[in-house]
């Protein structure tokens, strides 16, 4: 299922983009080296090579002087990145989120989109590990206000044939198109 939205090389443009300085832009800071914390607040950007976290608040956690976790509200907070030279920006959108950077794991929260070109996956809760490419969605959570967005499903919407690049489709002569999922990937369950 990931391949279908996400096929990308994700590593290449992770290891590119962790040579870059991150930046960051807000309105406030509080920093607690001794914790090692940082809170930024009010219009935050961050930025690392291609990836890109926009929020209202983020917070972020390191440990051994290397950043751990970055967490970010908004309504939305946004988190891009290009995964490769040749493939559209990712783009993460959703109230919380949480980018655990060890783990390489992306943990979408209230309202939750990932986005590529036309290929679009929503649910209220959604987990991508970027290494593996995986992506598990969940409709509702069990911390879901009442009356919220995000009634119990899950929502997928690819391009039809039709509406593809001609670059990106299949030669007549293949039998079988080039975003077409192996049997071991998940799939959500209805």
């Amino acid at each position: 299922l990931s391949a279908l939205l996400l096929a990308t090389p994700a590593a290449s443009a992770l290891d590119s983009d962790r040579q870059q300085p991150l930046k960051i832009v807000a309105d406030s800071a509080t920093l607690d080296d001794k914790a090692g914390t940082a809170t930024y607040t009010g219009n935050v950007v961050l930025t690392q090579g291609t990836l890109k976290i926009n929020a209202e608040k983020l917070h972020i956690r390191t440990d051994q002087g290397k950043v751990d976790k970055v967490s970010a509200e908004g309504d939305p907070a946004n988190f891009s990145q290009v995964p490769a030279s040749d493939q559209a920006a990712v783009v993460a959108t959703a109230r919380n989120i949480e980018y655990r950077v060890r783990e390489q794991t992306l943990i979408l929260k209230r309202s939750a989109s990932i986005v590529q070109k036309e290929n679009v996956f929503k649910g209220e809760e959604i987990v991508y590990e970027i290494q593996s490419q995986r992506l598990k969605a969940v409709g509702q959570s069990s911390q879901t206000p009442k009356g919220e967005e995000g009634k119990g499903r899950v929502e997928m919407i690819l391009p039809s044939a039709a509406e593809i690049a001609p670059e990106t489709v299949a030669p007549a002569s293949t039998s079988s198109p080039v975003s077409t999922p192996s049997p071991k990937q998940d799939s959500p369950t209805p």
